[in-house]
């Protein structure tokens, strides 16, 4: 099969965001049994990372997005609103699309991530897949829930005005939506019904979150993620200043590690409390993770599969987490694969729980790890893509 992938975001490995991480697994994968090429959008430091993607692609054509004018956003926010399209570089875009399709090139064309997607001019006479990841009315709400600034919420608020009508204008142009928990799919099919949407979730690299054999420190909770993102600054200052001093009452020596990148002022706040460290920015956070007793997952608010959560499950870590704003669309099952609570004073007594009992600890993780291997490696999320463009070929056959 001939695959044209078109990313907003350059993918490579290690790296952070959805768009990179996801396309450069499905890539990884897709690339042992089919021809796949890239089409690429480049912001931030994409530049620097050209080298990975190179030996699994046939070919990688890229488009250098730079940094827009304020005009050209306002101009791009506009056409979204009332057409479903984005301006900036649409016309490279086109260009590339047009010579691989009359070239014969590709069987199917994968869009990651809908801004890329509304550069797309019209449905196309090839199959069409836009992975959204989650659903962007949805994630508004979300966000909205849990700004930390007025800056954030305005932003979102913004967005919130505009997203359902984009929705409805992009996303019956592709023959399938996909997105990675049942939640979004749930909003995605009543924001938009003519939407043709599916769920594929989420994957982790099982090869590459592995277990670290190191000495646990006693007593010691962890999380890692983007440090920036609401839902975590929430999540952990949630952690910090509530559940935290819970766990203390009964269990004096137990520590708090936050681990990941970029942390808000008000996570650096955090690290000045009594038994609470921070590490930002570390090049590999698995020995952290490894190294502590439990994770745990406070999140409460966000859109989509938490994929730190399956990173902890493949580290093979007992893992406390909000239910069901930490575990949705994660087929995991309270006391069998991690213990999901409610409130702060569930949470709370679930941590000292595993803290006293570590052989019930280890259950958790071993059947987390096992969990992460049958149901969420990326091999088995690329067959099913695999599935679905031969479906989608079969269907445009059939229309023809």
């Amino acid at each position: 099969m001939n695959i044209c992938l078109v990313s907003q975001a350059l993918p490579y490995l290690p790296s952070r965001g959805g768009f990179r991480l996801y396309g450069a697994n499905l890539i990884r994968c897709l690339s042992k049994r089919h021809r796949v090429d890239l089409v690429s959008l480049l912001v931030d430091h994409d530049r620097e990372h050209l080298d990975w993607p190179r030996p699994y692609c046939s070919q990688v054509e890229t488009i250098d997005v730079g940094h827009p004018r304020l005009p050209m956003r306002a101009a791009n926010f506009v056409a979204g609103y009332l057409s479903g399209t984005a301006l900036h570089h649409r016309a490279e875009l086109a260009e590339i699309l047009s010579r691989g399709i009359a070239a014969a090139r590709w069987d199917v064309i994968h869009f990651e991530g809908d801004y890329v997607a509304s550069l797309m001019a019209g449905r196309l006479p090839v199959p069409t897949v836009l992975s959204l990841h989650d659903s962007w009315t949805l994630r508004c709400r979300e966000m909205l829930a849990c700004a930390q600034n007025w800056r954030e919420k305005l932003h979102y608020s913004a967005l919130a005005a505009r997203e359902p009508r984009f929705e409805r204008q992009l996303y019956p142009k592709f023959d399938r939506c996909i997105v990675v928990a049942d939640r979004d799919l749930a909003e995605v099919k009543r924001v938009v019904p003519g939407a043709r949407a599916e769920l594929i979730p989420y994957g982790t690299d099982t090869d590459y979150f592995h277990p670290v054999h190191l000495e646990k420190q006693p007593s010691s909770l962890v999380f890692h993620g983007h440090l920036g993102y609401p839902p975590n600054v929430e999540a952990v200052t949630e952690f910090a200043r509530v559940i935290f001093p819970l766990v203390r009452r009964e269990a004096r020596e137990a520590t708090f590690h936050i681990v990941g990148a970029d942390p808000a002022p008000q996570v650096r706040a955090l690290a000045t409390l009594d038994g609470v460290r921070l590490s930002e920015n570390l090049p590999d956070i698995r020995p952290s993770v490894c190294g502590s007793s439990i994770y745990v997952c406070a999140i409460r608010h966000g859109t989509g599969l938490k994929s730190k959560v399956l990173e902890a499950m493949a580290m093979r870590m007992p893992i406390v987490a909000y239910h069901p704003g930490s575990t949705v669309g994660i087929a995991c099952v309270h006391d069998k694969h991690l213990m999901a609570a409610e409130t702060p004073e569930s949470f709370a007594r679930y941590v000292l729980l595993l803290l006293r009992h570590p052989e019930r600890a280890e259950r958790l993780a071993r059947a987390a790890r096992q969990l992460t291997e049958e149901q969420y490696s990326w091999e088995s999320r690329a067959i099913a893509y695999e599935d679905l463009y031969r479906q989608l070929q079969t269907e445009r056959r059939r229309a023809a």
